[in-house]
């Protein structure tokens, strides 16, 4: 095997690493239309895009366990932990990864809690 065909073997691997790595971190990009992506520990699944609506599900410690198939995002209420806080709201259905519990259809999530890197991803509702 020649020096050209192996660097090339190499490019092509570290390309399909660095494609899979960036699925898995659950981006999303402007103009997609749908995105899939991990929930953080902990965070609270409700009816509209602010903190007083019905609480429909909390994720719990267990990391990686939910996921939302996200159909876009709006602006909702701003809030703020930490030193994060955004108004960015994504709706969409929220994914039990073990399937024990039913997919919640038509709900939303604050921004700080959808792996999308940075707010707003998608497109908007």
């Amino acid at each position: 095997m020649s020096q050209l065909t192996v660097r090339r073997a190499l490019a092509g691997a570290a390309a399909g690493a660095a494609l899979v790595m960036s699925g898995a971190t659950g981006t999303a990009h402007a103009g997609t239309s749908n995105f899939y992506v991990s929930l953080q520990t902990n965070s609270n699944v409700r009816t509209a895009p602010t903190t007083s609506s019905t609480l429909v599900l909390n994720t719990g410690s267990t990391v990686a366990r939910y996921y939302m198939d996200g159909l876009c995002y709006v602006r909702g209420q701003y809030v703020r932990i930490g030193t994060y806080g955004t108004d960015v709201w994504y709706h969409g259905h929220v994914v039990d990864g073990r399937m024990a519990e039913p997919t919640r259809h038509h709900v939303y999530v604050w921004g700080g809690n959808v792996n999308v890197g940075d707010d707003p991803a998608g497109r908007p509702c």
